[in-house]
């Protein structure tokens, strides 16, 4: 039988401080990879990597655990519900491959009534190997899995992709690929309708260079003057500190201008830096995530508010 377990009531008309968003999302889910998007009807979908808890039970076993959870959070409040899923463990919202092979979610993207989340093909556990990028596409209202579609892997073929920011004509994404122990950062353009259709993405190799330290997920977002992006310096295996970057056109040349510090506990590490421009934050700021992996008791995003632009502009 699936428990309900919804967060304690909590408006957020008004910023909520960021303690209150790690209890509350930590009630529901531990998972990793933590982004999200908002829905057709409002409520905001948050999609997760690999899940190890739901509603306060361990969805590890020995068969595995889920390595693509949904939870819905009601518009203008902190209730978070997770979705059940109807592929194994009984939160994974997409297939596994026949050869054992599963999908590692990462980007949500809602596009003229489709879900598109974007991700890796991965192999394995500890350790694991990324045998390429692909997006799983969704009914944008009712969830429902429908396809999944390998992607463009750059100019290396080891491209993975893990921000987007809207402009008016498409969708700008970020992806890295590694050089000689650290990241370098690509860019994708694709025009509305076309996420799952690779033909159609216009990739730009090496725009970030791997000396501004980025880590493997670069979350992309506009400002008024220009483009910001947050990541976690040197990754869950350098620092422990995020990192803003600006530039004033999205190819043009990004420059680090802001670091803060990225706590967790004592033998964990952090990774996967996210973006929720969705969501009510002061002024001149916007709520960022950070993921902490250590074992299923430290195994969620923590949030801060960073100085940035709470809601996305048009290009």
């Amino acid at each position: 039988m699936v428990r309900a377990l919804v967060a304690t009531s909590m408006l957020v008309s008004a910023p909520a401080p960021p303690g209150d968003w790690t209890t509350a999302l930590e009630k529901v889910v531990h998972a990793d990879v933590t982004q999200s998007v908002t829905l057709p009807g409002g409520d905001v979908l948050w999609v997760f990597g690999d899940t190890t808890r739901v509603n306060g039970v361990s969805t590890v076993g020995p068969w595995g655990y889920p390595h693509s959870a949904f939870a819905r959070q009601t518009a203008g409040t902190l209730n978070f519900t997770a979705i059940p899923g109807p592929y194994g463990y009984g939160w994974q919202q997409v297939p596994n491959w026949s050869d054992g092979t599963y999908f590692w979610m990462s980007t949500p993207i809602v596009d003229n009534g489709t879900l598109y989340v974007i991700g890796e093909r991965i192999r394995g556990v500890s350790p694991f190997t990324v045998v390429g990028p692909y997006v799983a596409v969704f009914d944008a209202s009712t969830l429902a899995f429908q396809r999944i579609v390998a992607l463009p892997a750059g100019a290396t073929g080891t491209t993975m992709w893990g921000g987007v920011a809207r402009t008016a004509t498409g969708w700008w994404l970020t992806g890295t690929h590694p050089v000689a122990g650290k990241s370098v950062g690509d860019m994708a353009f694709v025009p509305f309708g076309r996420l799952a259709d690779g033909t159609r993405w216009t990739v730009h190799d090496n725009v970030i260079p791997s000396s501004t330290e980025i880590g493997v997920v670069l979350a992309l977002h506009r400002t008024a003057t220009g483009w910001e992006i947050f990541t976690k310096r040197g990754d869950a295996y350098g620092g422990t500190q995020i990192e803003r970057l600006t530039a004033r056109t999205v190819l043009g040349t990004w420059t680090v201008n802001g670091l803060w510090d990225a706590p967790s506990p004592p033998g964990t590490i952090t990774y996967a830096v996210a973006v929720h421009p969705e969501q009510t934050a002061p002024a001149g700021q916007v709520l960022v995530s950070y993921n902490v992996n250590g074992n299923e008791a430290d195994y969620y995003p923590r949030f801060l508010y960073l100085p940035g632009v709470a809601r996305q502009t048009l290009e």
